[in-house]
């Protein structure tokens, strides 16, 4: 039956109030799902926390608080990192989180702070007051080593690690570095400087190499001259040579203020190492400096003179002759430039009667020796150069050292080393007591 005109208004009228609800309902739901897919997508505008996606994934530059405290007490100072915590990139736009510094990390704190924020030494980087507490270290950051004119870089994400391999800093851009160390079959590590120390990148997270427009400014060491001390007295204090093995505290300084003076550099035994192993570079008149048996006349009398020089040295220390747990003699020594490494622990001692000096090592078990030489390792905190005692040393006495993981050994015939001889049988230089400047300027000129 047709539909009157009426009838068609009437319905169309009754149509409107049922319309306009349901298209009501139906914008209201779009409305929804695109705030919460614009929710789901969008970048964080506060501070992220560490290892969050937003952190490593969407870095953007954030509003950094500035609650007005003072951190100008960890300037120049190392900082133990707390916990975890973001990594700041200064940008034009602002402070950009990319990356983080690892709890327990001491950091070479620089002498700048903006807002909350304090810089990184010989870094980019600055690193949240609030995430440091005092460190009870004070050695000092630096490197002797000269870089290659070439530069490495980074994958997008990377990892930087200290010397014994723990990680310190995980950073998500790239970046592109000197190279100080190159890798090698053992050990598949770049060393680059930070904090103004040499710490590592897996060539894994290297992308590539290439030259650098960038020039050697200085000549380069072809060998290197290890001196080899003994024991030190003060003729002020009443003391006087028993035999050449002694210098007198106002020798020392002599020798040290020519050191100083005349452009030398005292490496340390890392560096000597990869030097030896042809995978860094080293300063024209390098020389190393080494202090056999670590008698109690070292701290006493040779330390503070090597620290007034700011000079560095080894003490080859005879670890079973120590108090089981390392003296703070010992660890004061090390945080002042004078590293620890082994003179056996309980090999400084006869036993093979009729060879060389008579040193246990030179008839020793092997499995024993092996053991003994880790334990030293282990008693210094990581030691991996070592000193024969007696200066005795043959092919069963290297097999040990060599087992027990030693890099570097020494004994105490007379040379300067180079790559390319045998790093477990390195010779070095005596200083003897008494024999005046001149002679020890000729032995390291």
């Amino acid at each position: 039956m047709p539909t009157s005109p009426k009838r068609t208004k009437k319905r169309r009228r009754l149509r409107f109030p049922v319309i306009i609800p349901g298209i009501c309902i139906l914008a209201g739901i779009i409305i929804l799902l695109v705030v919460l897919l614009k929710g789901c997508n969008s970048k964080k505008t506060d501070t992220p926390e560490s290892g969050s996606p937003a952190a490593q994934e969407n870095p953007s530059a954030v509003t950094i608080e500035d609650s007005g405290k003072d951190f100008r007490n960890f300037f120049g100072h190392k900082g133990l990192v707390t916990e975890t915590c973001n990594l700041y990139l200064k940008t034009d736009e602002g402070f950009l989180p990319t990356g983080s510094f690892e709890g327990g990390a001491n950091l070479e704190i620089g002498t700048e702070q903006e807002m909350d924020l304090v810089s990184v030494a010989g870094t980019p980087f600055y690193i949240h007051g609030d995430s440091l507490s005092p460190s009870d270290r004070w050695y000092r950051s630096e490197t002797h080593l000269i870089p290659y004119s070439e530069d490495l870089t980074t994958a997008e994400s990377y990892d930087i690690y200290d010397e014994r391999g723990n990680r310190i800093a995980s950073v998500q851009h790239s970046d592109t570095y000197p190279i100080y160390v190159k890798p090698n079959a053992d050990d598949n590590r770049y060393g680059i400087l930070f904090m103004n120390a040499i710490y590592y990148i897996h060539a894994d997270q290297v992308v590539s190499t290439a030259p650098a427009d960038r020039t050697v400014a200085t000549q380069l060491a072809a060998e290197v001259p290890v001196l080899m001390y003994h024991f030190f007295y003060s003729e002020a204090e009443g003391g006087s040579r028993v035999d050449g093995n002694y210098v007198e505290t106002g020798e020392l300084e002599e020798q040290l203020a020519y050191i100083k003076d005349n452009g030398f550099t005292a490496c340390t035994m890392r560096e000597l190492q990869y030097w030896m192993e042809q995978r860094a570079q080293l300063p024209y008149h390098t020389i190393a400096i080494t202090i056999d048996d670590a008698d109690p006349s070292v701290h006493q009398y040779a330390m503070p003179i090597f620290v007034k020089y700011g000079i560095n040295a080894t003490n080859f220390v005879i670890c079973g002759w120590q108090p089981a747990e390392m003296p703070y003699e010992l660890w004061e020594m090390r945080e002042n430039g004078m590293e620890l490494q082994s003179h056996g622990f309980l090999t400084h001692t006869g036993g093979c009667s009729g060879m060389g000096h008579g040193g246990l090592l030179l008839c020793m078990d092997h499995a024993a020796g092996v053991e003994d030489t880790i334990r030293s390792f282990d008693y210094v905190d990581g030691g991996f150069v070592y000193c024969y005692p007696f200066g005795d040393i043959n092919e069963n006495a290297e097999s040990i050292v060599r087992d027990g993981g030693a890099k570097l050994a020494f004994t105490t015939e007379g040379g300067r080393i180079h790559p390319g001889m045998d790093p477990l049988a390195l010779p070095r230089v005596r200083v003897t007591g008494g024999n005046g400047l001149n002679a020890f300027a000729a032995s390291i000129g």
